[in-house]
């Protein structure tokens, strides 16, 4: 019975790993949301504290599953202290170029209205504490989606399985967000190949990590539209039309066609573009994590 866990190299099937990082993820959500007292669901500190516990666990949890089931080195699943400055400041550039260009062409189609600046927030430290704990987030989800299933998912050989899988559990962690629909799941599928191929590139987690921060602080806390279904207070405050097959409706713009567009070119980009380094140090068919 030894092949419904192991390969045909002896290797831990993924399934398995993944499995594991799904029921780390769950418990990290229940028990951030145990923490939450009743009728505080929108204050903003509980907010963060939650984020900020969710992230601990599951960074903390997604290493010690690695440590514990592959026994390999972290640097296998892309943490490289090396060019983490570098790498997080080019994601978070091309982060920001995508979210500014959604928020353009949603301007430029009458499907948002600028209405004013909110003082509170652009005076209040609330916002500091808020990138920060969006920073512990986006690490977290890259780590354990990118890093840790990307790299348990070596073990089949096959690129497209590591690409597609990846993506698919990343866009399958949205599925319970709030104003959820079709399309909002295809771009959500986009975004997690987007990052994936960004790991690749880089060989690192730092490249993703960047642009998840900036796509969801710059849409979310700056721009003031509802990113992945939720809403928060924000720097601008914006009236979104009626045509929800543009702005996304209750779901925000990651439901809606223009983010599918800057999605594509931010592949494209990607592929052609982002340069790999001349010793890539995330490969596919390297450091399989071998389990003896």
């Amino acid at each position: 019975m030894s092949f419904l866990y192991k390969n045909q190299y002896g290797e831990l099937r993924s399934g398995w790993s993944i499995v594991a990082a799904l029921v780390l993820i769950l418990s990290g959500q229940m028990i951030a949301r145990a923490m939450i007292p009743d009728g505080r669901e929108d204050d903003v500190i509980i907010k963060v504290i939650v984020t900020l516990v969710y992230g601990l666990i599951v960074i903390g949890g997604g290493i010690l599953l690695f440590t514990l089931i592959y026994k390999g080195p972290i640097r296998q699943i892309g943490l490289i202290k090396n060019g983490w400055i570098v790498g997080t400041l080019y994601g978070l550039g091309m982060g920001a170029v995508s979210m500014s260009l959604v928020f353009i062409g949603l301007l430029l189609s009458g499907q948002m209205t600028f209405v004013s600046i909110s003082l509170d927030k652009l005076l209040s430290i609330v916002i500091v504490i808020e990138f920060l704990s969006l920073c512990l987030f986006a690490f977290s989800e890259e780590l354990i989606t990118r890093g840790y299933i990307m790299t348990a998912l070596k073990t089949t050989r096959n690129k497209y399985v590591i690409y597609l899988s990846s993506s698919i559990i990343f866009s399958l962690a949205h599925i319970i967000n709030p104003g959820i629909t079709f399309l909002s799941l295809i771009n959500t599928f986009l975004a997690g190949l987007l990052f994936a191929f960004l790991f690749i590139k880089s060989g690192k987690l730092w490249l993703p990590t960047g642009f998840h921060i900036a796509w969801n602080f710059l849409g979310g806390d700056i721009l003031g539209m509802s990113v992945s279904g939720n809403e928060q207070m924000a720097l601008f405050i914006i009236e979104m039309g009626r045509n929800e097959l543009l702005t996304g409706g209750s779901y925000g713009p990651e439901g809606g066609l223009f983010v599918t567009v800057v999605l594509v070119l931010g592949l494209l980009y990607t592929f052609y573009i982002v340069k790999t380094p001349d010793y890539p140090v995330w490969t596919i068919d390297s450091d399989l994590p071998l389990i003896n």
